[in-house]
């Protein structure tokens, strides 16, 4: 009966978000961003690539924050009346979620996977491949995280101040935080830390994956050069993969145990 409930729960949300104008937009944006670094690159693939690297870095965890958390606040009215049939949440919390991931990968799948399929030298394809996978898992770790901001304020205006705060402090005050530190514990032997630090950004953490796979150091962020250092590619990617599953699983959990909690 829950395998069923959480089926239809699933369906509806993909079809009532893949019909959402935003999903629309999502696709747009890495279909014409894609194709316009994609043109610019030449007959260079790695250069596509870490182009398309810095795009998906930049837009998945910005639109996964906002556009999830303000469409679970928007949705809390259906919640009720499912809950009115089944009193399983986490059926609910696990349909929605999965639901609405899917409608957001397949805008970022068939936006960025069409034009490298279509245009970009199948020579690179592994490092293409990898691409489109890793920018899953950001979705997957950022609407996770977006479900958890949700069910904390409920209220679109701080709903959308928490999640633009959040973008703003894994892309970009994490590093500078880190190089703070560096810069200022630089006589000291850091590297262990600078390593442990990036394990708490999972920004930096498929950076670090994608560019030792690409090995183009020169556009290396400063935390991913010392994880390329300290720690043998192999390993590191095989960790950082693992760092990525957990980075889904904690906020999820932590979501779901506010959700089962709330009374809605």
């Amino acid at each position: 009966m829950e395998k069923n409930v959480l089926k239809n729960i699933l369906i509806f949300e993909f079809y009532e978000n893949i019909r959402n104008r935003w999903i629309f937009l999502y696709f747009f944006i890495f279909l014409f961003i894609s194709l316009l670094f994609i043109n610019s690159g030449g007959n260079e693939p790695e250069r596509i690539s870490a182009s398309l690297l810095s795009e998906i870095l930049l837009i998945i965890p910005l639109f996964t924050l906002i556009f999830g958390s303000i469409r679970f606040v928007d949705s809390l009215p259906f919640s009720e009346v499912i809950l009115s049939r089944t009193q399983n949440r986490f059926t609910l919390y696990l349909g929605k979620y999965l639901g609405m991931l899917l409608s957001i990968n397949v805008g970022f799948l068939l936006g960025t996977g069409l034009p490298l399929l279509l245009f970009v030298d199948l020579g690179n394809s592994h490092i293409n491949f990898q691409l489109l996978v890793f920018g899953v898992f950001l979705n997957a770790i950022f609407l996770a995280i977006s479900y958890q901001i949700a069910i904390s304020f409920q209220k679109k205006e701080f709903v959308l101040a928490t999640s633009l705060l959040l973008w703003f402090y894994f892309y970009l005050l994490y590093d500078l935080i880190v190089l703070f530190f560096s810069v200022s514990l630089g006589d000291y032997p850091i590297e262990g830390l600078i390593i442990l630090f990036i394990f708490f950004n999972p920004i930096d953490l498929v950076r670090v994956i994608l560019l030792l796979q690409m090995d183009i150091a020169a556009l290396m962020g400063f935390t991913s050069a010392f994880f390329q250092k300290y720690i043998g590619n192999q390993f590191g990617i095989s960790l950082a993969i693992l760092l990525l599953i957990i980075w889904i699983l904690i906020p999820f959990y932590l979501g779901y145990k506010k959700f089962s909690r709330k009374d809605l």
